[in-house]
């Protein structure tokens, strides 16, 4: 295929081309919630993320509304100190994905929208690979996000009648 003979992928985040020029690759498909992705976060300012790290999609897979961006849950190895209830712990290897020999934390109090531009795919033994959490760790994390929204109180299915009608919001 010419662009994998024409571009060279480092581990950092970015390709490279013939002119040695620097890009990054965005993703070509509308990521479900769940799938972890790596995402450049280079460019923005501290005390933000500044990096590249692997993220959790909270975003529904339908995003009419916002197309191409997408709310996520950074994925940090650096402990919080003193862990808090926005924050969740993935321990060795319960993925292959993630740190093998230390946990992992994902922490709901940074999370954010990005563009699909920031996002790609994450790299297992070598190969790009489409990789998700487990549904208990989803859960999880999603409560984590209402613990840092403050929102914690809140029940897991809330019922709303507008004029006459039941909408159920998950």
């Amino acid at each position: 295929m010419y662009f994998a003979a024409s571009f060279v992928y480092h581990d950092y985040g970015s390709y490279v081309n013939r002119t040695g020029r620097a890009f990054r690759m965005a993703i070509t498909f509308v990521p479900d919630a769940g799938d972890v992705l790596m995402c450049d976060f280079r460019g923005l300012v501290p005390p933000e993320m500044t990096k590249v790290r692997h993220v959790i999609v909270l975003s529904p897979r339908s995003r009419n509304n916002f197309p191409g961006t997408y709310l996520v849950v950074p994925v940090s190895k650096q402990a919080p100190s003193p862990p808090e209830q926005h924050h969740h712990e993935f321990k060795p290897r319960c993925y292959d994905f993630f740190d093998l020999v230390e946990p992992v934390w994902a922490k709901a109090d940074m999370m954010t929208c990005v563009s699909a531009s920031r996002l790609d795919r994450v790299k297992v033994n070598g190969n790009f690979s489409r990789v998700r959490i487990r549904k208990e760790d989803l859960a999880c994390v999603r409560q984590a996000v209402l613990h840092a929204l403050g929102m914690e109180e809140w029940q897991q299915v809330v019922e709303v009648k507008i004029e006459q009608k039941s909408i159920v919001i998950k």
